[in-house]
């Protein structure tokens, strides 16, 4: 028989939840096919419930499986209505001041089938999510604005071999197509799920001479950037993993703004090497661990520094001179249109002879679009950038 529970019961079920929001989560990606969940629509969850029966409080039992349910819903709903990257980027807040604090968030909720035992209570229960308190409750928090804006991240992060002690990071030898090491294939891995874009430096060698200050071990913050502006990164990632004497893995990274030529945050995670099955083995999935745990406190944190302040759409025209071709021109266009953050359109006005004026909308003004069009640097050309005294932009191809 279906029963509709009062809500003053359900608040009192719910805030008793104060454990288990770790399992919770691993019961939306990993819910076995026994207790799959099922759904009308996003905002109605079928999901169920366990309690213990703990010296045959059975009614004790009942309230948990209840409770239980209630939190596996409420983490139901928001895996399907956040996604993953979303529930990746804001995992600590929603396990700590999203779920166990949505009591008014559900509309109702319906038992549909209880079965019990000696040790188990079970509940089939339907869950009704208020979408509109939900949606308000994630926008005050920021959780559903917070968008992966397209950052280009390079990995500046050697690597201690265990076995031979040995060093390896590719910097010191650019040219050379040196391998990804394990650590930079789990960075690359990990920040590619939670939406960044990870420079492939294997593919985007840029074609310049280095100082030798650039290829030495300990990059300071300058040095970095440095390479972050070679390779046209917006976020350089210093850093270092290895193997300490106690047999745990070792990870220290830093996160430096290029533009605005400040260090976003750094931290370090340090996680002991369980002692069964194969070392190799072991060695990966601890340092995928550590990279993981690390990497979840520091991607809030570079959001944060490249979200968009809400600037004034501006419209103004520019000048490109000097093109030899229809390819430059595409090229120059495309670039604009794809790579230049902020820039909204590219629209052709005039052609003249020696020249094409374009009309740029940006999120900014003209001075701002110039300075980030002459810190790219993945033009297949050279340019000069300028801009006249009637504030005209002007690209000029040399």
């Amino acid at each position: 028989m279906n029963i509709l529970m009062e809500r003053k019961f359900f608040k009192r079920s719910f805030l008793g939840v104060t454990f288990g929001f770790v399992f919770l989560f691993g019961f939306v990606f990993h819910v076995s096919a026994a207790e799959s969940l099922e759904k009308t629509d996003m905002s109605e969850i079928l999901v169920i419930g366990n309690g213990s029966v703990i010296r045959g409080n059975v009614a004790a039992a009942r309230d948990a499986a209840i409770s239980d349910a209630l939190v596996k819903g409420v983490a139901q709903y928001l895996a399907l209505y956040l996604g993953s990257e979303k529930m990746i980027n804001n995992f600590a807040r929603l396990i700590n001041d999203v779920i166990p604090k949505s009591g008014e968030e559900i509309e109702n909720y319906n038992i549909l089938a209880e079965e019990k035992n000696d040790r188990q209570y079970k509940i089939l229960v339907r869950i009704k999510v208020n979408e509109e308190l939900m949606e308000e409750k994630l926008s005050q928090m920021g959780i559903i604005l917070r968008d992966v804006p397209a950052i280009k991240l390079l990995f500046l992060v050697y690597q201690k071999d265990p076995e031979d002690g040995n060093i390896y990071y590719w910097w010191n030898e650019p040219d050379s197509n040196n391998p990804m090491t394990s650590t930079e294939l789990i960075l690359h891995r990990i920040f590619q799920e939670r939406g960044f874009d990870p420079v492939n430096r294997l593919l985007n060698l840029p074609e310049e001479t280095y100082s030798d200050d650039l290829r030495k071990l300990d990059l300071t913050d300058d040095d970095a950037m440095e390479w972050g502006r070679l390779f046209s990164s917006d976020v350089v990632i210093l850093g270092k993993s290895e193997i300490t004497e106690d047999e745990r893995v070792f990870v220290s990274l830093k996160t430096i703004d290029i533009e605005k030529n400040n260090v976003i945050s750094e931290d370090f995670q340090i996680e002991p090497i369980e002692q069964s099955g194969m070392k190799d083995r072991q060695v990966m999935d601890t340092l995928e661990i550590a990279i993981n745990n690390i990497v979840t406190r520091l991607s809030p944190a570079i959001i944060k520094s490249f979200e968009e302040i809400e600037r004034e759409i501006s419209l103004f025209e520019v000048e490109f001179r000097g093109l030899r071709s229809l390819k430059q021109l595409q090229i120059l266009t495309d670039s604009l249109k794809s790579d230049i953050n902020g820039v909204k359109s590219v629209i052709q006005k005039r052609i003249k002879r020696n020249s094409i004026t374009v009309s740029v909308e940006f999120a900014g003004d003209v001075d701002m679009f110039l300075d980030r069009v002459k810190k790219y640097a993945k033009f297949p050309f050279l340019i000069d950038v300028s801009k006249t005294e009637e504030g005209k932009g002007i690209i000029e191809i040399r």
